[in-house]
């Protein structure tokens, strides 16, 4: 069964119907009073999300309007259940932003995308409403005209393959475990110690006109809380790198990363699958499908707040989020981001939570 259980004694519902769905949305009733039902549901309506959206849509309104607290979900799956949902749930949900943020009101209005939603939200902003709530979601909201998304909707799964023999490396689409000179222009004056993966972005949601073959998602000498930008010469690899660290790692922390790297590191290769019934749909993501290691496209996961372009300060365009696992060195979730108009890709890492 693609949903696991978070709980022992929970068992999955069946979604092989519509009306499998109608009676996953009558639960949400009850699931108020009921934490565990909530989140059980919630890795349903993931499922859903995957396979069947369209089965939804006619319940997108009433749930909007009197059962979103307790439909649970990550932001990717609002944003496809309840895209295009009408104007009068974007008055209803803008009504209860009028105090402040509050997450699911927030999320269920970001996830429309209707005209009328981005507006409203800009305009919400704008009166003072707060910008970083939405820009971890990957919502930009420009100085004038409606809020934008930055990131594609559609998902894919990362999946990991490693192999003993770096030769292979040469013979893969999305290599892991790349020679720094293969990524960087000059590895020798670089910030950059790590490489993570490197994803062909004809293969990547959103990134068809990016002007080089690849992106690369490397990292400098530190655990998380790491943000690095770099321009690319022709060949696509990274030249005027910038790191900047929230807090330099300790005497103990940087000998265990100097160890990765006199190590070397695994190698491999990661394949990007869609979104489907295949995957183990689990509080509220798909971590513990065998070999997965994050998402491409969709929005952030779990990477602190989406960077902005240090050139124009657009909000970034999101590409992928992985784990740190793709590759192991240091901790937590590591984000890749690019301006399409500056041409400057960004990587960033952050802790779990």
């Amino acid at each position: 069964m693609p949903v696991e259980p978070i709980y022992n004694n929970q068992e999955p519902f069946p979604v092989e119907t519509p009306e499998d769905v109608a009676r996953l949305v009558d639960l949400l009733v009850p699931a108020a009073d009921d934490d565990p039902l909530s989140r059980l549901l919630g890795d349903h309506f993931s499922l859903l999300a995957a396979t069947h959206p369209e089965w939804f849509t006619p319940y997108r309104e009433l749930v909007l309007t009197e059962r979103l607290e307790s439909f649970n979900g990550n932001f990717g799956d609002f944003r496809i259940l309840f895209g295009g949902a009408s104007d009068g749930c974007v008055e209803h949900l803008l009504g209860q932003l009028r105090d402040g943020w509050k997450t699911w009101p927030g999320w269920g209005l970001a996830s429309i995308g209707t005209e009328a939603a981005m507006s409203a939200l800009a305009d919400w902003v704008r009166a003072g409403g707060e910008r970083g709530d939405l820009e971890d979601l990957g919502v930009w909201v420009p100085p004038t005209g409606p809020a934008q998304y930055r990131f594609p909707l559609e998902r894919k799964a990362v999946f990991l393959r490693k192999f003993d023999d770096p030769a292979e490396l040469s013979t893969v689409d999305n290599p892991v475990g790349l020679p720094l000179a293969e990524v960087l222009r000059d590895p020798e004056k670089s910030p950059v110690t790590w490489h993570y993966v490197s994803l062909r972005v004809d293969q990547l949601p959103g990134m068809a006109t990016w002007p080089v073959p690849r992106v690369h998602l490397v990292g400098p000498r530190a655990n998380w809380g790491w943000e690095l930008t770099a321009a690319f010469d022709e060949d696509g690899r990274y030249r005027d790198e910038v790191a900047r660290l929230d807090s330099a790692p300790d005497a103990e922390e940087e000998g265990y990363l100097i160890g990765d790297e006199q190590y070397g590191g695994n190698h491999g290769a990661v394949t990007l699958r869609p979104y489907d019934g295949d995957l183990v749909y689990c509080n509220g993501h798909i971590q513990l499908t065998p070999d997965v290691v994050g998402t491409a496209g969709g929005p952030p996961l779990g990477v602190g707040r989406t960077p902005h372009c240090p050139a124009c300060e657009r909000l970034m365009f999101h590409v992928a989020s992985v784990e740190h696992h793709v590759r192991d060195y240091g901790d937590g979730w590591r984000g890749l981001f690019v301006c399409e108009d500056c041409r400057l890709v960004t990587c960033n890492a952050n802790g779990w939570n």
